[in-house]
């Protein structure tokens, strides 16, 4: 880790879908910002929802990477059960 990544707000548990998106939304400024670039995603990050406000999956997770160091982070979530995080790793 790096000291950009030491900087990352990770989260142990998404209390309420909104706190899910908030951390999206956190996740596109990290890539915004250009220190980050995305490793994996299942969907883009504006798109977790279809046009009716359905989640698009079961699962949804995104893994961003770190372009100084190579850390990646991890932010997942399981919508039919409402459990997820962001996390460091893979």
């Amino acid at each position: 880790m790096c000291e950009i990544c030491e900087k990352v707000k990770t989260i142990d548990f998404f209390p309420t879908p909104k706190a899910y998106l908030d951390c999206l939304k956190y996740i596109q400024s990290l890539v915004a910002s250009g220190s980050f670039q995305f490793e994996l995603k299942n969907c883009d990050t504006d798109k977790v929802k279809d046009e009716n406000g359905f989640w698009i999956d079961d699962v949804i997770s995104h893994v961003i990477k770190c372009k100084n160091c190579g850390q990646c982070f991890t932010c997942s979530i399981v919508t039919y059960r409402g459990n997820g995080s962001f996390r460091k790793g893979k």
